[in-house]
């Protein structure tokens, strides 16, 4: 069996290569970093040293090959896999569906039959699903019922924290891995036979998993990394080590999680148990993530189905507190990164139309939403009295 993954970076060689591997694939790598791709097709292996509270564990993965995404090559390869992978962040998924979808007009020319399942293991719920509906829009009409029949989207909610690790060894591919691995998927979205795969877990309710994961785990980062941001902090261990910014993140997990329950109906309890899980995670000093790669990215993560304005949303709608969600995503529209596109671009539209107006339209909210004029008082505020 052969798997493309795109993605060579943390994610990519610390779970969902690793996994591959593990399961007997012959893992290529693709990815849009010629160092990175020189580098594993010279080494052919690299180690992932998995911490977890009590215990350290080295793993060698090998045999892996890479080829960079914008080879004209990696057409044909497509046409020969059984399964594409991916983990290269949501803003790259366009430039990812243009490369499949002529990968399979290559399989029609080719007349295969040969069954390809791909899954998007990207921060957004139903990442497959979108990068279908990507594909689709590209690809001609022709092709579409060729896809519907032999190309499989599989939805998951995919969990694991792989820090950027300057870990020194000889091969400078090693990288460190947190031993919680989660990698839920929607059996009923494959095509052919379903694979075993080391980590997988097949599910038939996938929606909960995949809000769970993203409006806890990513809702507590994203709402840690912006209040750290605004303190000067440099990581996400650092920004927990902050009593006042603690709180906030517990709390606004808790409202986070008080939506989850009310939505899903799902046993209260159960969730406490599951965010002082995540929250525990977000305490070990080895897996501590920097705020800036947190915090990439604002306007994907404010935006209305995410991480911290879905939950706020549907605070509001249960009428359940919100105070510290609140914060969050003031916080947010506070972040400045020279270097992020998306945060440049947020600062532009306050200096240009006002804080409110920007709200507005980052997070596509009707104007007459009360939470809004909540969020205008907590940004005009929060550095009083936060700082």
């Amino acid at each position: 069996m052969q798997a493309l993954h795109f993605g060579a970076g943390n994610i990519g060689r610390g779970f969902i290569g690793k996994s591959l591997s593990e399961s007997g694939f012959n893992v290529i790598f693709s990815d849009t970093n010629q160092n990175l791709v020189d580098s594993i097709n010279y080494h052919k292996e690299y180690n992932i040293k998995i911490i977890g509270n009590q215990k350290e564990n080295l793993i060698k993965i090998k045999n892996i090959h890479a080829i960079n995404t914008c080879n004209a090559e990696i057409t044909k390869i497509i046409t020969q896999v059984d399964l594409i992978t991916t983990a290269v962040g949501i803003s790259s998924l366009e430039k990812i569906a243009g490369v499949i979808a002529d990968g399979i007009k290559l399989k029609v020319k080719k007349k295969s039959f040969k069954i390809l399942n791909i899954i998007s293991c990207e921060n957004k719920i139903k990442a497959s699903s979108y990068l279908k509906k990507r594909i689709l829009n590209i690809l001609p009409l022709k092709y579409h019922n060729y896809l519907f029949e032999y190309i499989g989207f599989i939805d998951c909610s995919i969990d694991t924290i792989v820090p950027f690790s300057n870990l020194v060894q000889k091969n400078n591919l090693s990288i460190i891995a947190e031993d919680f691995r989660e990698w839920i998927v929607d059996r009923s979205q494959f095509k052919g036979i379903v694979p075993k795969i080391v980590d997988m877990k097949l599910s038939d309710n996938l929606d909960f998993f995949i809000n769970r994961k993203i409006l806890t785990l990513n809702t507590g980062h994203a709402v840690a990394a912006y209040l750290g941001s605004i303190k000067k902090y440099k990581t996400i261990y650092e920004s927990l080590l902050d009593l006042n910014i603690r709180k906030i993140v517990q709390n606004a997990m808790q409202e986070s999680g008080n939506f989850l329950v009310k939505r899903f109906n799902c046993d209260q309890n159960n969730h406490l148990s599951y965010i002082k899980t995540i929250f525990s995670r977000f305490e070990n000093p080895f897996l501590s993530d920097s705020l800036q790669r947190v915090a990439r990215n604002p306007i994907q993560k404010l935006s209305k189905n995410e991480r911290l304005i879905k939950p706020l949303l549907g605070a509001t709608k249960y009428k359940t507190p919100c105070f510290n969600l609140i914060k969050g995503v003031s916080a947010a529209f506070h972040y400045k990164n020279k270097n992020d596109l998306e945060s440049i671009k947020i600062s532009s539209l306050i200096k240009k139309f006002g804080i409110k107006e920007t709200i507005i339209k980052i997070c596509d909210l009707n104007q007459d939403n009360k939470i809004i004029d909540l969020i205008v008082l907590e940004y005009h505020s929060i550095l009083n009295n936060f700082l």
